[in-house]
């Protein structure tokens, strides 16, 4: 979308699927974005989460926590599928998958507790756009989305209030028309996230596929 200009080279650090080596796009007074490939049957080094995160995940799987004390949870996910991880004590991780999953891990650095005092105006996509905007995930500290745009077809004028992170999910081709009917053609390939700044936009998918992509508004 529009307003990627002072992340570029930011986002210049990776692009898009595999997250191997694993990354470490954006790392900013709201969130910390890691990107890797949990690799089947690799347990990982006892860890703790000092943050609630948000989890991306690109293929299917199951990751099984394990912890000092033999507690032993299965979390289990879907190709595309957004979850919330609230922060963690020490534990590992071990991947069971057809292959390799790809994540999007976005740890929040808002106080758990904070209050938000930016609200959604009139434009609010999933007010203005039902039809293509679905409701994720909504709470104290994120307001996530899911973008889909059939080819050729295009959103409603919306605000996006918020910073946030915009993660294809498909390979991508848009035409992004701001408030003011200033067009910006972009690219993008499935897992190449951006960060965005809020705005008023349309989108259009110019590409020959359909186009879905998770948002990760962050409140304030």
């Amino acid at each position: 979308m529009l307003t990627i200009i002072a992340f570029a080279a930011a986002a210049a650090a990776h692009a898009g699927l595999p997250y191997d080596p694993p990354a470490t796009p954006f790392d900013n007074a709201l969130a910390r974005v890691q990107l890797s490939a949990g690799k089947p049957g690799e347990v990982t080094k006892p860890h703790v989460h000092l943050t609630n995160r948000v989890m991306i995940y690109f293929e299917a799987g199951t990751n099984t926590i394990r912890y000092p004390d033999g507690r032993v949870a299965p979390e289990h996910f879907q190709a595309g599928e957004v979850q919330w991880n609230d922060a963690m004590g020490t534990h590992t991780a071990t991947i069971s998958a057809a292959g390799p999953v790809d994540i999007v891990h976005v740890e929040l650095k808002s106080p758990p507790n904070m209050v938000p005092t930016v609200k959604t105006g009139a434009r609010d996509p999933l007010a203005v756009d039902p039809k293509h905007f679905k409701l994720e995930m909504d709470n104290n500290q994120v307001h996530v989305l899911r973008l889909h745009l059939g080819k050729g077809e295009k959103t409603a004028i919306y605000q996006e209030p918020f910073e946030h992170l915009l993660v294809p999910l498909t390979a991508t081709r848009l035409k992004t028309e701001d408030g003011k009917g200033v067009a910006t053609a972009v690219t993008w390939r499935p897992g190449e996230v951006q960060w965005q700044m809020p705005g008023t936009q349309a989108d259009e998918n110019t590409g020959g596929e359909p186009y879905e992509a998770i948002i990760v508004e962050f409140k304030k």
